[in-house]
């Protein structure tokens, strides 16, 4: 059958493909520029027929990206089985039936219902291996890549290159379109009240879930205690500093007018003691006020309280509110100024005060006088107290200042809180001798029998909780230089520390035989031991 086709010349063959492209026009009222679906089909179909001597492929066949299906579409294998059949009943390829015939009877066949084919019609076999090489033709147009092609009716796969691909193809093609327009559905958002709910434990969490939340509720409950805790520290020292600063402004205006009254006596050449103006303001606001402190250059300028007991201004302000600074007071076994009511003193003056106030981290109360104990400079600085009574102005000089363990019972032991009054001479250089023997820096201030001594004593972090620094003042003497014996301080080479400071620095050692100058006369209590001592080694 090949032979007979062969014999076809390439003019007949163009004829025919003329022919059938203006049957094809006329019948459909359609262009050349646009043949449709079938007229592709019957054109290729025919020019295989045209081009077997040369055993080319028939090109791919381009289907346009939309249609309107009104008829049923020609179908190739029609086309070839009709072809096979004329061929058939044909021995010379001259006898051929004309392509009109052809069209002829596949419109008929158009004509007829479209009937459904039956279901069990066989899938596509897609093959895994690779697919053989097509060959190649001379075309003006590239040649075209798998498509995948979806009618309405059924989905059929044409041309696909490769198994993967074919695979693919069949999976897109199953896979449900969605529906042009649709949005994906939004989550829809919690509230408030749910978020917080989903912070506790709920039925259907595991045990990890449950002790997550559980653990977390605590340390948010430990976060908000201590904020808490903190917050209100700060906020009360605010309140605590702010409530002092008025009332000292309030003081110190009206207590310019008192420095130059003159001293009244009566009829006995007894001292009148009248009220200071400033002091009548703080009484109007608490009776409790036995007078005002103030170290220049430092935040020590407060009201001083006197109670019943040393409990009481631990942690009340003057004004009676609660408070953890408290207020400076004095303790309540001295005596300071106390007079009656025709303005005579009721005792004398304790030999030495006592006046308590706490280590505010702001600086607030004595919080500022560690820097006696951190900075070298800073008693040639601020080496004056002021301390006055609701009746006198009184200024002290500082001549020591130390660190003493507030539970020591060894050796070392030294309640100089306790000594308020002494018997004699002798037991007042005691004293101020062992307040030498432990004093950070030295000075030339020096102390006589009869000076009335001031201790300011404050909690102190250098030994822990059981830490005290203590301030030691003597009364500046009538006409005396304010500033004489301060200012030429020195390190103390040989301190005298609490038991518990050697426990924790056992490269230190007090050395008693060390060389010291006491206070007071030669003959002192400390001297007579030294030559007793001295003597008996002999």
């Amino acid at each position: 059958m090949s032979d007979n086709f062969n014999e076809i010349s390439d003019a007949e063959a163009k004829r025919r493909a003329e022919r059938i492209n203006a049957i094809k026009r006329s019948v459909r009222g359609e262009s050349a520029e646009q043949p449709s679906e079938q007229e592709s089909a019957a054109l290729a179909a025919l020019a295989a027929l045209g081009d077997v001597s040369t055993g080319a492929a028939p090109a791919p066949v381009r289907r346009p990206a939309e249609k309107t299906v009104t008829q049923k579409p020609l179908d190739v294998n029609d086309i070839l089985r009709e072809l096979d059949s004329q061929k058939a009943a044909t021995a010379p390829a001259g006898n051929i039936t004309d392509a009109e015939d052809i069209l002829r009877s596949l419109d008929e066949k158009k004509a007829e219902p479209d009937i459904p084919k039956p279901m069990n019609r066989p899938a596509p076999v897609i093959s895994h291996e690779a697919p053989p090489k097509p060959v190649e033709r001379p075309s003006d147009k590239p040649a075209l890549k798998p498509l995948i092609h979806r009618d309405a009716e059924d989905t059929k796969l044409f041309n696909v290159g490769s198994a993967t691909e074919a695979e693919t193809a069949v999976k897109e093609a199953a896979a449900p379109m969605e529906a042009p327009g649709k949005k994906k559905k939004k989550r829809k958002k919690r509230t408030i009240k749910q978020r917080l709910r989903d912070l506790f434990p709920r039925k259907g969490d595991s045990v990890f879930e449950c002790i997550r939340k559980i653990l977390f509720l605590g340390a948010l409950v430990v976060i908000i205690v201590c904020g808490y805790i903190v917050g209100d520290y700060y906020i009360d020292l605010w309140r605590s500093k702010r409530e002092n600063q008025k009332v000292m402004s309030e003081y110190w205006d009206e207590a310019e007018q008192d420095s130059t009254r003159p001293t009244q006596v009566d009829a006995d050449n007894r001292k009148i003691y009248t009220l200071l103006s400033g002091a009548k303001e703080l009484l109007e606001k608490n009776s409790d006020v036995v007078g005002i402190i103030r170290i220049e250059g430092t935040q020590v300028n407060n009201p001083v309280m006197q109670a019943d007991d040393n409990n009481k201004y631990l942690r009340h302000k003057l004004s009676g509110r609660e408070s953890n600074a408290g207020e400076i007071f004095l303790d309540y076994r001295n005596h300071f100024d106390e007079v009656d009511g025709e303005g005579h003193l009721i005792c004398e003056n304790s030999d030495n005060l006592i006046i308590y106030g706490h280590e505010m981290g702001d600086g607030q109360m004595f919080g500022s006088l560690n820097n006696y104990r951190i900075y070298d400079y800073f008693y040639g600085e601020h080496p004056i107290i002021e301390l006055n009574s609701n009746y006198e102005q009184y200024k002290y000089k500082i001549f020591a200042f130390f660190v003493l363990d507030a539970e020591d019972d060894t050796e070392t032991k030294f309640d100089c809180w306790n000594y308020l009054n002494f018997d004699d001479e002798e037991d007042f250089y005691d004293f101020v001798n062992e307040v030498k023997r432990r004093t950070i820096r030295l000075n030339d201030v020096d102390v006589k029998y009869g000076d009335q001594l001031l201790t300011l004593s404050t909690c102190n972090g250098l030994l822990g909780d059981r830490s005290r620094l203590i301030i030691m003042a003597r009364m500046v003497r009538e006409g005396e230089d304010l500033l004489e014996g301060t200012q030429n301080s020195t390190p103390n080479p040989n301190i005298k520390w609490p038991t518990l400071y050697y426990k924790t620095r056992t490269n230190e050692k007090y050395d008693p035989d060390a060389e010291f100058v006491p206070y007071g006369p030669s003959d002192s209590k400390d001297d007579k031991k030294e030559t007793e001592t001295a003597s008996q080694e002999k």
